[in-house]
Order: structure tokens, then C-alpha cells, then sequence
């Protein structure tokens, strides 16, 4: 294997495999007597299962500073545990890293028995919880049978199922939902989003539900009422709505003018014609249509809800050209990099507040959201203005931009530290073109308003 390495204790005993770069803070230890089959994509058995799906998927996490695979006790005798205990710490201390967190998975069984007196990964935990040898920010199980497992389970640890991982090895595919919050992964709903709709709007694959041409989709929405349309209708609708982790109303694919302009604003953010999605012939950056979901999620995420923008159930049936792009093409990095720095926008924008708050005070800041031009503009109007200071501040937002242009260096930063490096962020990433510079969009705020506009 090329990324990972064979660990060897003091006595030259090969107990472990093992990986780090050089960043991140958080480092997973997997303790399993199969720890070998981490170098099959298809394992011999069921106990091999997931454990290379772990670090496939966990070594591409910027925060994941390294990943060990270690054998299990050969015994409950404090001996073995001891053995497995210590080369573990001998290379986590090697690592000599400060303020690392350790994410500890543990098997149950020794071997291929599920006998409870072979359940020497309980032994292990009772002995890491009593001992302390190293501060563990979490501790789970990892096996075969997973939440079924018939064994006790005195520390209440979260139980995962080998089987389950295994089943999300394909690329397209990352580890379970509650796997990656148990590791405190944090993923921008962007990156999420893209996660989840890597395969759509691909042309030559049968079995996408979420397809490029939307007469194949209509088929199932309006036209056929059959037991098969009915469950792809509502996998369909799931599909999207699980990506973008919002509840879309009913109404907005009752009207087949809706659901197809709401389809198509869709390929400008996501799948085979996204130029951030895939590295093919992809055709399309964001577009008006793109903004107003960009926009829905950051205030779904900001106010856990995202009422605002779904009031009116006919916002998509006035929007056939909301696929107008803002956006020039760009490479998959730099147009993924655009998304996000208009994601930050939004919610720079939408959570606006005074430096001596600690928060905003939780009532959407968000006024009106209304198409324009059928779908070519976008306005979003704010409860408060650029032009007015706030109560804490002598300088209006409009001030600060006004000043910070006028400066003979322009200091960047990287991500969205407040909401003057955020509209400098997203100054930058318009810019980008592969074809030369800047696009056929423009997004600007005017007083309470922000406009995001294209004039194609």
C-alpha cells in the first residue's frame, strides 16, 4: 500500500498500520484483530469490512491528522492489552503533535467467535476508561453487528456497523451521517450538497432519478401515476431534498413549469454540467437560480429554517431563465471556491450584528426575496442598510467597503472572517475566468437591498 505503513513495536512485532499528514488536529484509532484486511477493497470476510472504506474516506479530511490501525488483544490479560495499549501511544507520541483529539473504535470479538468471552475489545475499553493512557475525546465500537450486538455496553459508547461502511467504498459515496458526526465533522453544507449529488444529471446512467433531461423526469412527476412512478416521484423529491437538507414544499413541483426551472438551477450548482462538480465538458457555473438555493441553505443553516424564501409557491413558475449565469467557467477548485464565498456572503449578510452581541437575536434578518426579469435578477431585501452604521460602530458598511479600495494594499483574508473579507473573497473569485476575466453576473447591495443579477 502506498499511503500506509506497517507500525512495528520495540520487538519488531507488526501490530498496526498507520497514516498522518501534515495537518489537521483529530486522530482515529481503529483496534481490530483483522487490522491486515485494511489493504482490500473487497475483504475475504465480513470482519475486514469498512476498514479500508475508513481511511480512504477519513485521509481526505483536511482535520484528520492521522489514522492507526491496530490489532486487537490476543487476550483479556492485562499483558496483551497492555501490548496493543503501548504501541499505540508509542505512535501517537512519535507524532508530536499538541492538542491532537483522539477518536478511539474498537472491536467486540477476537476472532470469528461471538462468544462474550471472546469479546476482548470490552476488556480493552474497560482498561483505556480505568488507565487512561492517553485522553480519548471518543470512544466507540466498530464490528460486524454493529447496534445489534448482544453484549453489554456499560460505557453507553456509540456502536457502528462494519457492514454499513462498507457499503459507501464508492467514490461518490462518504461514510455514514452519523459516523461523520461522532468524528465531529463538520462538513460546509456546500461541500455536503456535492457530496450527494455527484452522480446527478449524468446522461448514460439508467439509474439516476435525478436526470439531465427533465422529460425523462416529468414522466414520473405528471404523466404516470403507476406504483413505480409514484415511488420514483417521491424518491426523486427526497433525493433533492436530502442534499440540500430542506424541506422544498409540496407546491413547487406540483407545477410542471416549477419543477422544471427549479431542475434546471439545480445543474448550475450540482452534478455532471456543474464545472465545480466534475472535470468532464461541464458546461455550467452558478446562476441566478443557483444564488436563490445558495441562499436558501445558508438560511436554513443560520435560522433552521428557511420559511422566507419558500413563502410564495409560485417564486419558480415566473423563473425560465433563473439558469442565467453570474458566473464565468471556471476550474472545479476555483468554481467550488465561488460557491462557497457566495455562500459566506449570505450569511455574513443575513446574520449582520453588533460586536458587543453575542449572536443574532434569532429573528430572520431577511425581509423580502423576489425574482425579477423572469429569473435574470434576484433581489433580497434586508432589515437594515449598508448605508446606515450600526449602533456600535462609527462606519456604515458601505463606509468600511468605500475605505478599504481607497487603501494603496488590499490585505485578503482566507474564509469568511467577517463580512468585509467576504465581499473581497467573492470580489476575487468573480474575477476568475477561464476564458479571461470577470462574468455575466454582477451581485451588489444597494442600501437594504442585495442584488444578484446576469445579463445573459
Amino acid at each position: 500500500m502506498e499511503l500506509l505503513t506497517k507500525y512495528l513495536n520495540q520487538d519488531d512485532q507488526w501490530l498496526g498500520y498507520v497514516w498522518n499528514q501534515d495537518q489537521g488536529q483529530k486522530i482515529v484509532i481503529v483496534v481490530d484483530d483483522s487490522f491486515k484486511l485494511v489493504e482490500y477493497d473487497s475483504p475475504p470476510n465480513a470482519h475486514g469490512y469498512g476498514l479500508k472504506v475508513v481511511f480512504d474516506k477519513l485521509s481526505h479530511f483536511d482535520d484528520i491528522l492521522a489514522i492507526g490501525f491496530f490489532d486487537l488483544p490476543q487476550s483479556p490479560a492485562i499483558q496483551d492489552i497492555k501490548l496493543i495499549v503501548d504501541t499505540i501511544k508509542d505512535w501517537v507520541t512519535k507524532l508530536q503533535y499538541q492538542n491532537c483529539k483522539l477518536y478511539l473504535l474498537v472491536d467486540y470479538y477476537h476472532g470469528q467467535q461471538t462468544m462474550q468471552s471472546e469479546a476482548h475489545g470490552l476488556r480493552f475499553v474497560d482498561y483505556w476508561q480505568e488507565y487512561q493512557p492517553l485522553i480519548a475525546e471518543k470512544i466507540a465500537h466498530l464490528s460486524v453487528g454493529g447496534v445489534g450486538e448482544d453484549l453489554p455496553n456499560p460505557y453507553n459508547l456509540e456502536r457502528f456497523q462494519k457492514t454499513l461502511i462498507q457499503e459507501h467504498k464508492q467514490d461518490y459515496k462518504q461514510l455514514p451521517e452519523a459516523f461523520l458526526a461522532w468524528l465531529d465533522i463538520d462538513e460546509h453544507p456546500l461541500c455536503r450538497l456535492w457530496r450527494y449529488s455527484d452522480r446527478w444529471f449524468f446522461s448514460d446512467e439508467p439509474t439516476i432519478l435525478v436526470k439531465h433531461n427533465f422529460a425523462e423526469v416529468r414522466k414520473f412527476l405528471f404523466e404516470r401515476k403507476d406504483d413505480t412512478s409514484v415511488y420514483q416521484a417521491k424518491e426523486y423529491k427526497r433525493k433533492i431534498a436530502n442534499a440540500l437538507q430542506i424541506n422544498i414544499p409540496h407546491t413547487w413541483w406540483e407545477n410542471e413549469v416549477s419543477a422544471h426551472n427549479l431542475h434546471e438551477s439545480l445543474k448550475c450548482l450540482t452534478g455532471a454540467f456543474f464545472c465545480g462538480q466534475t472535470k468532464n465538458s461541464a458546461k455550467r457555473n452558478l446562476s441566478v437560480g443557483s444564488a436563490y438555493i445558495v441562499a436558501l441553505m445558508a438560511h436554513q443553516k443560520i435560522y433552521g429554517n428557511a420559511n422566507i424564501f419558500m413563502d410564495d409557491p409560485e417564486v419558480w413558475i415566473v423563473c425560465s431563465h433563473a439558469n442565467s449565469p453570474i458566473f464565468p467557467l471556471q476550474d472545479q477548485e476555483t468554481a467550488r471556491n465561488s460557491a462557497i464565498a457566495l455562500y459566506d456572503l449570505f450569511t455574513c449578510l443575513f446574520t449582520l450584528r453588533n460586536k458587543n452581541q453575542g449572536s443574532s437575536s434569532g429573528k430572520s434578518l431577511v425581509r423580502s426575496v423576489c425574482f425579477y426579469e423572469a429569473g435574470r435578477i434576484l433581489k433580497i431585501q434586508l432589515n437594515w442598510n449598508a448605508q446606515n452604521p450600526p449602533l456600535d460602530s462609527p462606519n456604515s458598511l458601505a463606509q468600511i467597503i468605500n475605505t478599504t479600495f481607497k487603501e494603496p494594499t488590499i490585505n485578503m483574508a482566507i474564509g469568511a472572517k467577517n463580512t468585509r473579507t467576504t465581499i473581497l473573497n467573492l470580489w476575487c473569485q468573480m474575477a476568475i475566468s477561464e476564458s479571461g476575466f470577470m462574468g455575466p453576473g454582477v451581485v451588489y447591495m444597494e442600501a437594504d437591498t442585495l442584488v444578484i443579477a446576469s445579463i445573459k
